[in-house]
């Protein structure tokens, strides 16, 4: 897909390479100069372009100008629709509505028609407008965690088969409440805006926490990636939000830098530990991990650890907000702790719902919870 984006003139006019049909919208938002598309980070990218390829493979040749919200009703039942999978016995096993699928695929349907609106391109403000009166339904927010609790059965089962590296990055999701790409840091291709020293072919190892952000007092700072906004953000080192986090109030992690160190937690110094580089390496290659190898070897780890698989890492993130709440810290102070901009992001977060209509049941009526 990324290849077939480059294979087209991106300063093409427009309406030279419309053709009033849904591909030629989808070939020109992910090749003309002035799309939203190019200011992507890399993995975004690689999304967008995933998306848009289903529309076209689905939908292509569908005429812009006829369309109707029965087409667009069309897509979404069609991406809806359920698929079966065979096991390893042959068996069929009867699929569940993709309702999130469908939902996202009609994201990427709305994001074409806005940029070919903007291009004034003949039959997209129409298509939008229609778009702008229908609603298609989302899965709602999801509901499980990763308790502290789980998140040391993954630590303690990463260290038994030898994936030390995978233990150090869950007890810094489990603490600091942060993303695995703020720990363990992302590959983009070299010719990405930014600068690094770690480099592998044709990528380069960007935006994971490194030695040189801890001090002799081990507070870390860090600027969070998700707050990067945009390739160019990269480049620009003002760019985003920076954290701290002072990590002798986390003894999980500091567990796990005396681990790297070879000595014990009351033993360590600053001094014992690499002056610079990525303080996560996978143990395989030397190098930090690739974000879909990382997410392989956690799940095989955490299945080890009894975690159920409806358990991901990502809600590492939602384990610490909700383990913060549960110990009583309040919206704010969570939100600070996640480095959020807006409460009701961090509500998103927190999910012990059951926990938290038993504890208001207790401070009514006084009846503590059987």
């Amino acid at each position: 897909m990324l290849t077939w984006n480059k294979s087209s003139a991106l300063d093409a006019k427009p309406l030279a390479v419309f053709r009033d049909t849904i591909e030629s919208l989808v070939k020109i938002y992910l090749t003309h100069k002035d799309s939203p598309y190019h200011e992507l980070r890399h993995h975004v990218q690689i999304t967008y372009g995933r998306r848009l390829s289903y529309v076209s493979r689905d939908f292509g040749g569908k005429v812009v100008s006829e369309l109707t919200m029965s087409d667009f009703k069309e897509m979404h039942r069609s991406w809806l629709a359920p698929l079966d999978r065979e096991d390893k016995d042959g068996n069929i096993i009867p699929g569940k509505p993709r309702v999130s699928h469908a939902h996202e695929q009609m994201v990427f349907v709305r994001q074409a028609f806005r940029f070919g609106k903007a291009l004034k391109l003949p039959g997209c403000r129409d298509a939008k407008d229609i778009l702008d009166e229908m609603e298609f339904k989302n899965v709602g927010r999801r509901k499980v965690f990763l308790s502290l609790e789980q998140a040391i059965l993954v630590i303690n089962k990463a260290h038994e088969v030898g994936s030390h590296s995978i233990a150090a990055t869950q007890a810094l999701q489990a603490c600091l409440g942060i993303r695995q790409k703020d720990a363990a840091g992302e590959w983009i291709p070299l010719s990405d805006p930014g600068m690094s020293d770690v480099v592998d072919g044709k990528w380069k190892w960007v935006m994971g926490f490194r030695f040189e952000e801890l001090d002799q007092n081990f507070t870390l700072t860090h600027r969070l990636s998700k707050s990067v906004r945009g390739r160019d953000g990269l480049a620009d080192s003002d760019a985003g939000k920076v954290k701290t986090w002072k990590l002798p109030l986390y003894p999980l992690i500091m567990e796990e830098l005396a681990r790297m160190a070879g000595v014990s937690p009351a033993m360590l110094t600053r001094d014992m530990l690499p002056a610079s580089g990525p303080m996560i390496i996978a143990e395989h290659n030397g190098l930090p991990w690739i974000g879909k190898s990382f997410g392989e070897k956690w799940r095989k780890i955490a299945r080890l650890a009894k975690i159920p698989d409806e358990v991901q890492n990502r809600d590492s993130r939602a384990g610490a907000g909700t383990d913060a709440e549960l110990k009583g810290a309040d919206i704010e102070q969570i939100r600070q702790g996640l480095g959020h901009s807006k409460p009701d992001t961090t509500r998103l977060y927190l999910r012990a719902e059951e926990e938290a209509t038993d504890k208001v049941a207790v401070l009514r009526f006084g009846k503590k919870t059987p």
